[in-house]
């Protein structure tokens, strides 16, 4: 609108899907019945295919790309400020999949050795 002291962006008039059905999608979404029972198969499978350092670049190279382009969705300084403490949480995140994964092969879960 001109003159108007209104800015409009598209990032308010479309709200994402993932906050506008909010129980939906903090349900399990993706895993299959056997991937539900036995959730380990699913980090077996992840660090067969992928090793920590492989993320960590990968995980990087988004923030980067998001906080150094044009983006609307991360233009306020809150929002990329958001983004790294998500992409902290999500590499502390792989980590520990990491070391649950390696205990479990192990067979020294941190359950059993709390027990002996």
């Amino acid at each position: 609108m001109p003159g108007s002291p209104y800015i409009l962006t598209l990032k308010h008039v479309f709200m994402s899907q993932f906050l506008e059905q909010k129980e939906l999608f903090d349900g399990v979404l993706n895993l299959k019945e056997e991937e539900k029972r036995d959730p380990m198969v699913v980090l077996e499978r992840f660090f067969s295919d992928y090793r920590l350092h492989e993320w960590r670049h990968s995980l990087w190279a988004m923030v980067e790309t998001c906080l150094t382009t044009e983006n609307s969705e991360f233009s306020e300084p809150e929002e990329r400020g958001n983004l790294l403490l998500q992409y902290r949480d999500l590499e502390r995140l792989l980590e520990a999949g990491s070391l649950l994964l390696q205990q479990y092969n192990q067979g020294k879960s941190p359950r059993e050795q709390e027990k002996k």
